[in-house]
């Protein structure tokens, strides 16, 4: 957060725009590279070290091509783009691609392994020195969008040199035929899907920088950012760690079919409260965070916040139909969800940013319920029951906005106080609020599984809390 309220400050919307229109064509190359090795290592039943051999075989050539294609196709990504300045760089991106390959083996092996807490930690060190400190660095030094660029090659190159450093494995570079044909076959159904995925998740982008220019593209990138941020955190993190646990007990399906109802509650009890707050206190995090010039953002930020649950949710479901192999019914479903943003994009953008983002918001939806008709189907889950499991997230939401409301409302037109104030103000109320009823605790307030999160999260704590041990005395 604090990275990225820094660079808004020294950056424009249209540096922000130019990064992101190059990385729209390195993410879709990227697809390729790392879809090659990394879900077929995790999901694989009986994987052995000749596997290991020809992933990382792969993924480095793989990388090594898709670097020399990209370096060669960026002169006419920049003439379909309508920006010259996008070769140079495209071209100093591409370098992500070869330092990615380097971990793909390293990255799926900690995930078959279910080493999430090591995972999120390169995650977030690499982010915080890789982009983070170098970006900025860059940014007071002048350096305009070149900043951002350093800053994602910063954020790669540290990712995978934490990720080698974690998990060695052989880096012997040999391709066996039996092994090479076990991982092409899961990893084509899977990049199929991925590239749907792609589409779906980047095609607003392409609409936007190709419609509306790339200072619309900056704005609408940076209002995506703070509404998908919380939702790709919290489910990434879940498919993290979900994807390698049901691939082990994936002929377990009672078992997955209730710890995926929970999971999903789980996400609901997070999700929806968290749209209520964004939606009451929008202007006020875009202010704080961004800084003034940003106010455009506000408006589609809003619009995408509804889509909080869906964006996040959906990510559970995928991770169960990838554990359970069904990657090629799950391709499908990707691709008319893609068909929808760029299509709906299309026609929304005549509405400008705003309609764009009402667009996402409807795909949103669209592939959250076809996602979890499919996985309720792999699970014999009923669409009751998973309805069911949204209601103590829903309650939870209510009793968010109304003090949050009452709060903000107060504090904005009655007592003036500025953004800063406001959100503090705002937040720190309501969650005195609703952690008085929580310690009241009515069943009728969370239900069931609510409840049961609620006791698992504070068991969680409790256990962090006395592995770290007692306090050291004379040590402030």
């Amino acid at each position: 957060m604090g990275s990225l309220a820094v660079l808004a400050r020294l950056l424009s919307p249209a540096d922000f725009g130019a990064v992101s229109a190059g990385m729209l064509v390195v993410n879709l190359v990227s697809i390729v590279s790392q879809g090659l090795v990394g879900p077929a290592l995790v999901q694989h039943p009986r994987l052995r070290l000749e596997h290991v051999h020809t992933g990382f075989a792969i993924s480095l050539l793989g990388g090594a091509v898709l670097f020399g294609a990209l370096w060669v196709v960026a002169p006419a990504v920049g003439l379909v783009l309508h920006f010259a300045g996008l070769v140079a760089v495209l071209r100093a991106l591409a370098w992500m691609l070869p330092l990615q390959s380097l971990g793909a083996v390293a990255d799926a092996l900690l995930r078959r392994d279910l080493e999430y807490g090591p995972l999120a930690r390169i995650r977030m060190v690499s982010y915080a020195i890789g982009y983070g400190a170098i970006g900025v660095t860059v940014a007071v030094l002048g350096g305009g969008l070149w900043a951002l660029v350093a800053a994602n090659l910063g954020q790669v190159s540290l990712n995978t040199i934490l990720l080698l450093k974690r998990k060695r494995h052989s880096k012997l570079i040999r391709i066996s035929r039996r092994e090479l044909g076990e991982l092409v076959s899961f990893a084509g159904g899977f990049c199929l899907g991925k590239v749907g995925n792609y589409a779906a998740t980047e095609g607003d982008y392409l609409v936007t920088v190709k419609w509306l220019g790339l200072t619309a593209l900056g704005l609408y990138e940076r209002a995506y950012q703070l509404m998908a941020m919380p939702a790709i955190l919290v489910g990434q993190v879940l498919d993290d760690v979900l994807f390698p646990a049901m691939a082990q007990i994936q002929t377990q399906r009672d078992s997955i079919a209730n710890a995926y109802r929970r999971c999903v509650a789980a996400v609901a009890l997070f999700a929806l409260p968290l749209s209520a707050l964004v939606l009451i206190l929008a202007p006020e995090i875009v202010n704080v965070l961004l800084g003034p010039k940003w106010d455009q953002v506000v408006p589609p930020f809003r619009v995408l916040a509804l889509g909080t649950l869906f964006r996040t949710s959906y990510k559970i479901s995928d991770s169960l139909t990838r554990a359970l192999g069904a990657v090629y019914q799950r391709a499908w479903r990707q691709w008319t969800y893609a068909g929808l943003v760029v299509g709906g994009g299309i026609i929304g953008q005549q509405w400008g940013l705003q309609g764009v983002a009402a667009a996402v918001l409807l795909a949103l939806i669209v592939n959250f319920l076809l996602t979890a008709h499919l996985a309720t189907r792999l699970v014999s889950l009923s669409w009751a029951d998973y309805f069911r499991a949204h209601v103590a997230g829903a309650r939870a939401a209510a009793l968010v906005a109304f003090p949050g409301l009452v709060i903000a409302t107060v504090t904005r037109t009655v007592l003036g106080l500025p953004s800063a104030g406001v959100l503090l103000v705002t937040l720190v109320g309501t969650g005195l609020v609703v952690a008085a009823l929580l310690t009241a605790n009515p069943p009728w307030l969370l239900g069931a599984d609510g409840q049961y999160l609620v006791r698992e999260g504070a068991a969680f704590v409790r256990r962090r809390v006395g592995r770290s041990g007692p306090p050291v005395r004379g040590v402030i």
